[in-house]
């Protein structure tokens, strides 16, 4: 019986492979291409039915389905046998196996082979060949654009776009954009990837500069992935002008509803300060808004210290049904440290625990530092012990939440275990355990540490590590070892440092070194009134009331004003 396949439902191909095994129907090319599109539960009984129809043996397109099938079960061993024995295998055997390699990140050695192999069967490949390889492995770029070239597919933009991508990652921005040039008919897509390049290496002016030559050039034919992009390099408080208009150009192309638009404009109108009002008001103009959408809301008032805020947000979101995710749980938490609510703390630790992200090490060093903010060293240590694995972010935070509890030794012994872990301290590791001996008075810990810190993890240190050296020894009333470091650091033209050493000055009353460090102060950093401040405290704790007044009477005349005081129980000027 032949037995046309289009009509076929699912659920009838089981008993139709059963059928066919005994003889009872037979498929003719069309029907079986559809019956193979069908089978993707069962790839080995679609390769045996394809097997006992012998006179389709030499027709391609059947064994290039099933070889898809394979492919995409991961099946990669029977994909490749399957390839092997293909009595036809044209330009699409090759584009799929090809692809598979790149999916099981076999890119480098298996794509490559299968190329050089196409070759030497004289299959001609196209560009979407010439893409996948681009797009799997950017070592061999410019022969693969050397490739193209000969074949005449470099002007393709499909492939274009890949070469583009390709140069980026290999050569740099500049190699990405002359590439992009020789492209003789540049589509959308084109386009897209070349902004979404510059964005990526953070130039905005070339990203601009594209978006603009897009509307010109290509027809003004931007959509959603265009402006998202350009829409990331508005990240600082001057993009906001480019970022509102941005916001107008989503409105004309209608747009501006779209998801993936909303959420950058949340996340632009946050970080560019542009207002609670407008990324609220943006925020509801979305018609889907996802756990991005809420999460950009949520992290951007964090962002900009509206917890409460970001509180009622988080609140609305777990009304409306929406389940959160590792990302989510990662901005919700800070909201509750600083608000230092326990409580609700340990209500958002139950429900990642509902929700099985509880193993998830970003969630889990959120978590730590929320615990540490509200107070509870024990549950911060808690909920560290009980991650199943931990980066050198969990035992930093670690390290620095006992250091602000004051607990030095704690904070030690967290740092041995880090040492036996194997993790790598990085340069915060190292700036979180000497700030730590400095408040905790653990002054020759300290110095071990920062020598271990250059010697035996080569990390060079920076200023703020050299201040926190300073600080320890000058809260130890070491203050003239303190000022020896910086001559033999060789950092007597930062400021920071004599700023740490004045602070400390004012700690034991060191008038002498005081007015030393305060007048370095005043020399390198002339704009800052805060060496006239701590300087006037010292004179003001040895009442040296003479010195104070003249000291005073150079601020003024430096056109320096402090800062108004305030009361914080009244609220009225001080």
């Amino acid at each position: 019986m032949f037995l046309n396949l289009k009509c076929a439902k699912p659920r009838h191909l089981c008993e139709l492979l059963k059928r066919f095994s005994f003889g009872a129907v037979s498929f003719d090319v069309h029907s079986l291409a559809h019956f193979l599109d069908a089978c993707m539960y069962d790839a080995t009984a679609a390769h045996a039915c394809l097997l006992k129809s012998h006179d389709l043996a030499g027709c391609s397109s059947p064994w290039n389905k099933i070889l898809n099938l394979y492919c995409r079960s991961g099946l990669l061993r029977r994909a490749q046998q399957l390839f092997d024995v293909i009595p036809s295998r044209d330009v699409v055997s090759y584009n799929t196996l090809i692809s598979a390699h790149a999916r099981q990140g076999r890119a480098t050695f298996g794509s490559l082979q299968l190329y050089s192999r196409m070759l030497c069967e004289n299959i001609k490949p196209n560009h979407v060949t010439l893409s996948m390889l681009l797009a799997s492995s950017s070592m061999l770029v410019e022969q693969i654009h050397s490739h193209s070239t000969k074949m005449g597919l470099n002007s393709n933009a499909f492939v274009g776009g890949a070469l583009v991508s390709g140069y980026e990652r290999c050569r740099g921005l500049e190699e990405a954009i002359r590439t992009f040039e020789e492209i003789e008919e540049m589509d959308a897509v084109s386009w897209n990837i070349l902004i979404d390049v510059c964005a990526r290496r953070g130039s905005k002016r070339h990203a601009v500069d594209m978006f603009c030559r897009m509307r010109k050039e290509g027809g003004g034919a931007f959509d959603c992935f265009t402006l998202t992009s350009v829409l990331k390099t508005c990240s600082e408080r001057g993009d906001l002008s480019l970022g509102m208009q941005l916001h107008g150009c989503s409105w004309k192309a209608g747009l501006v509803r779209d998801t993936p638009i909303g959420n950058a404009l949340i996340t632009m109108y946050m970080k560019c300060g542009g207002g609670l009002d407008s990324a609220v008001e943006v925020f509801r103009t979305i018609l889907d808004p996802n756990i991005i959408s809420w999460t950009a809301m949520i992290a951007g008032l964090v962002q900009n210290g509206l917890a409460k805020e970001a509180a009622s947000f988080y609140c609305e979101m777990v009304y409306l049904g929406m389940m959160e995710n590792e990302f989510c749980f990662t901005s919700v938490l800070p909201v509750f440290g600083m608000l230092v609510s326990l409580d609700h703390g340990r209500m958002i630790h139950s429900r990642i625990i509902k929700s099985g992200f509880c193993c998830d090490v970003m969630v889990g060093n959120a978590l730590i530092d929320m615990y540490f903010k509200c107070g509870s060293a024990e549950d911060a240590q808690m909920a560290f012990e009980t991650m199943r694995n931990h980066d050198t972010v969990s035992w930093t935070i670690m390290i620095l939440g006992f250091g602000q509890h004051g607990k030095g030794e704690e904070a030690l012994q967290i740092f041995r275990a880090l040492e036996r872990s194997g993790t790598s301290p990085d340069s915060v590791t190292f700036l979180a355990l000497i700030s730590t001996c400095s408040h905790g008075g653990l002054v020759e810990e300290g110095i071990k540490i920062f020598h271990s810190m250059v010697n035996d993890y080569n990390i060079k240190p920076k200023r703020e590590h050299c201040a926190c050296v300073i600080d320890m020894l000058g809260r130890a009333g070491k203050l003239s070892e303190a000022e020896k470091f910086i001559q033999e650091m060789g950092i007597e033209r930062d400021p920071l440092a004599w700023e740490s050493l004045l602070g400390t000055c004012a700690i034991h009353g060191a008038t002498e070194l005081g007015e030393r460090s305060a007048e370095k102060v005043m020399e390198l950093e002339p704009h800052k009134d805060g060496p006239y401040v701590l300087l006037s405290n010292i004179y003001a704790a040895q009442k040296m009331w003479e010195e104070k007044v003249k000291l005073r009477g150079r601020l003024d005349a430096s056109m320096l004003a402090k800062d108004v005081g305030y009361s914080w129980s009244s609220g009225f000027k001080a």
